[in-house]
């Protein structure tokens, strides 16, 4: 377990190598310094302010989902986690979505096993909506994101439909789970009793974290919570624009536009999504609106690094916090 997780790390760093070459590869570090030297403070208050409201906009979204089972969760507790959550990705990609359902059994003794399942469901909403933005911004450009990326359309078409099986599969589970559960134990027990008890206990338990999607009623709260979230990233993407002079032309379509592209960066698992990132938010700058390659990295790194930042500073030490309290 441990050489296959060391082994997954180094992939990480690799493919974070990778697109860090690939992204900077040819740039004039001395334009690319320039173009940082020009930020404009004032900007990056707003974003930074901007970056606040989206881990509250998440943490109200988050408590719809847990409301049918955690009802006391406040959204103190959940931002809490979810910023412990972003640390975490920082130096291990994907460890925070353990750490966020581990902060709340720490802080508010929830079941670690029907957290994950409202982690899972969140993931799921957040490609379906990372789809629909990839059809927003293709209309946008109409031809010119294809001829950039020309496997982003096939690909998108293929996660919705994985995305809609993952989610129907996890609404009937959660309506018919004492079948489901059922047929678990008749498959298991063949194998060994206790495994199939251990099994159908965890089954159980994270079907609890799928209550949320038995109430249509909530699903308006969601997709509006959703969509306040998704504008918030723009206005991040719009915000770092005004950061800098080159770019600070580019409007509101621009923005949606980057921030899904940043988005696919950020579903590459490497160390704080360093490297694809990088290179998607400033290849999308490049080559879709002409941004000449140092101001568009500059836009890229910046924005990077002041959301990096804004977690380590926040979610590090509420994680050291929690886990001495817990410790102790």
């Amino acid at each position: 377990m441990i050489l296959k997780r060391a082994l997954q790390f180094l992939v990480s760093l690799g493919l974070m190598a990778l697109f860090l070459y690939w992204a900077f590869k040819g740039t004039d570090p001395g334009a690319l310094w320039e173009a940082v030297r020009q930020i404009s403070l004032p900007w990056v208050v707003v974003l930074l302010v901007i970056t606040c409201v989206t881990v509250q906009l998440r943490a109200w979204r988050w408590q719809l989902l847990m409301r049918p089972f955690a009802p006391g969760v406040s959204n103190w507790d959940a931002s809490l986690a979810l910023v412990i959550c972003y640390a975490a990705n920082i130096a291990i990609p994907r460890s925070g979505e353990a750490l966020r359902a581990l902060s709340l059994n720490w802080t508010r003794g929830l079941p670690v096993t029907s957290v994950v399942a409202t982690v899972v469901v969140e993931r799921i909403l957040d490609l379906v909506w990372l789809i629909l933005f990839v059809g927003i911004s293709l209309l946008l450009l109409r031809g010119r994101l294809d001829d950039a990326f020309p496997l982003l359309a096939p690909l998108s078409l293929l996660a919705l439909v994985g995305c809609i099986f993952l989610l129907a599969a996890l609404v009937l589970t959660s309506l018919y789970r004492e079948r489901a559960l059922v047929l678990v134990e008749g498959i298991l027990s063949r194998i060994s009793r206790p495994l199939a008890a251990k099994v159908c206990g965890l089954l159980e338990t994270f079907t609890h974290g799928l209550e949320a999607l038995h109430s249509p009623a909530v699903y308006a709260e969601i997709v509006l919570s959703s969509s306040l979230l998704n504008l918030g990233y723009a206005l991040i993407i719009y915000a770092s624009f005004s950061c800098f002079a080159e770019t600070a032309g580019l409007g509101l379509g621009a923005s949606v536009v980057i921030m899904t592209l940043s988005s696919i960066g950020v579903i590459i698992p490497t160390p704080a999504s360093a490297g694809p990132y990088h290179f998607f938010f400033s290849q999308g700058l490049h080559q879709l609106y002409g941004i000449p390659e140092a101001p568009a990295l500059a836009c890229a790194t910046v924005t990077h690094a002041l959301a990096t930042l804004f977690y380590l500073v926040v979610g590090g030490p509420a994680l050291w916090l929690q886990w001495r309290r817990r410790k102790h």
